[in-house]
């Protein structure tokens, strides 16, 4: 196996990262396992950045309508 870095795409089952593109590791191999950013809706991701705009003094309000509702 070459000394080059690569990138191998692979996926976690079961706790364990299974390379995807047919490439066997050696035993021992080590590796950098980098997560990928997951996708989100466009949707969702408008709401998401809404709220980062609103800020703390937002999470405060819903605190206190959420211990006024009790």
């Amino acid at each position: 196996m070459s000394t080059d870095n690569r990138i191998v795409p692979g996926i976690v089952k079961n706790g364990v990262v299974v390379p995807q593109s047919g490439i066997e590791l050696p035993d021992g191999a080590h590796v950098n396992i980098v997560l990928q950013p997951a996708t989100i809706p466009q949707d969702l991701k408008e709401e998401l950045e809404a709220w980062q705009r609103a800020g703390g003094s937002a999470w405060q309000m819903i605190d206190k309508w959420e211990s006024e509702d009790q």
